[in-house]
């Protein structure tokens, strides 16, 4: 199986954060966490934004997602419908409003899954 750098935004009312995780294509249930580049560790959502309203959600990856959403006691909670490839233009020019903001507490992840 191939492997893919997979990128996202998160906007919460106060603050934003960039993600960033490397995924192997075909895999479930891989957490999307802090980009490590701005980030002392990897870190999941809930954990560096606990308390906050998440209200925009951008993921993209070389060549494609299926899905990618916010996960809480293993039920998902919002959907991000901002999905795109960087391949030939693909990505979205704007990041996508969640269908209802949600309040982030701790162990909230961003789980994604990609396809070569």
């Amino acid at each position: 199986m191939s492997t893919q750098v997979t990128y996202g935004f998160a906007k919460t009312a106060t603050s934003s954060f960039p993600l960033k995780a490397t995924l192997t294509d075909g895999s479930d249930s891989q957490e999307l966490t802090t980009n490590t580049d701005y980030t002392v560790t990897a870190q999941s959502l809930g954990t560096i934004a606990e308390g906050q309203t998440l209200t925009h959600l951008s993921v993209t990856a070389a060549t494609g997602i299926c899905y990618a959403y916010v996960l809480r006691n293993g039920q998902a909670i919002a959907l991000c419908q901002s999905l795109g490839s960087q391949v030939a233009g693909g990505q979205p020019k704007y990041m996508a409003v969640l269908p209802s903001p949600v309040k982030l507490v701790a162990g909230d992840q961003i789980i994604v899954r990609t396809e070569a």
